[in-house]
């Protein structure tokens, strides 16, 4: 393996000020916490091997963490020209360190909300749990489909609404609001018709936290912490009564993940953003 690594500093802006300083910080512990998140990569990894791509297809990971997709993908893929990116320089920094990619890979600290990429297209582009930080998934989405190749793959895995309702019930029950993370709606990473073929498809998965202890450390461990824009933390007595209503239901959290999964058809359209952004599909 021949590895280019490009470190560069993360753009500015309320979601990256929040949330890669808080994924640095958890580099490395994560994948002590990362039960969860390892199971869903290795489902996306499994389905993403059973699509066509070339013998050495050009791959573009958003959002690698400590490399959970990365080593799965490895596992089925022995040779690639790898693009390994993720906003925060430590996870980054981690992933290149512990993974054994065949073939070329470079390693580069990017937004991909926004990806800044020089001329190029991929084979495949993937994500795992990471696209639920973008400010807009729907239009991120179509910004990645643009780096497609003819016949090239857009795989993603993204927790969305309707996760942790154990979570959402212990606080519902006293009339209170959850300050964690609010998912994006599974709609908002449907993508149009036309150029790309597939779809989407929901699936639960349970995490067995042990207890509402277990659960916030897990997500501390993890760094996703960030918490909903315009929230109220809890008093310590209102985090301690949510904390015993959800042990009481049983101490779980289930994970509604929605699989992505598009192709795009070849030819050439463009389509366009109500900000201005253009494409080639």
């Amino acid at each position: 393996m021949t590895a280019d690594s490009t470190l560069r500093t993360p753009p500015s802006g309320p979601r990256d000020r929040q949330a890669h300083v808080r994924f640095d910080r958890a580099a490395n512990r994560y994948e002590q916490h990362a039960g969860v998140q390892v199971a869903i990569a290795r489902r996306l990894a499994a389905q993403i091997a059973d699509q066509p791509l070339p013998e050495q297809p050009r791959i573009l990971e958003i959002g690698c963490g400590t490399g959970l997709l990365t080593r799965q993908l490895a596992a089925r893929i022995p040779l690639a020209d790898w693009t390994i990116t993720d906003l925060a320089p430590a996870m980054l920094t981690r992933a290149q360190d512990t993974l054994r990619l065949g073939g070329n890979a470079r390693f580069r600290v990017l937004d991909g909300e926004h990806p800044d990429l020089p001329a190029c297209s991929f084979d495949l582009i993937c994500s795992s749990m990471a696209l639920q930080w973008f400010t807009d998934p729907g239009r991120g989405l179509l910004r990645l489909a643009g780096l497609l190749a003819p016949g090239g793959c857009l795989a993603v895995a993204v927790p969305v609404r309707g996760s942790w309702p154990e979570w959402q019930q212990a606080h519902d029950s006293l009339g209170l609001t959850p300050a964690t993370l609010l998912f994006p709606c599974a709609q908002a990473i449907r993508l149009p018709a036309g150029p790309l073929s597939g779809g989407v498809r929901i699936e639960p998965f349970q995490d067995d936290c042990g207890n509402a202890l277990g659960f916030l450390r897990a997500l501390k461990g993890i760094g996703a912490t960030t918490p909903r824009p315009g929230s109220r933390p809890l008093t310590v007595s209102q985090l301690r009564q949510v904390c015993a209503a959800f042990d009481r239901t049983g101490a779980r959290c289930t994970y509604r993940i929605a699989f992505g999964l598009w192709h795009r058809t070849p030819g050439r359209t463009r389509t366009g953003h109500a900000d201005g952004t253009r494409h080639d599909l």
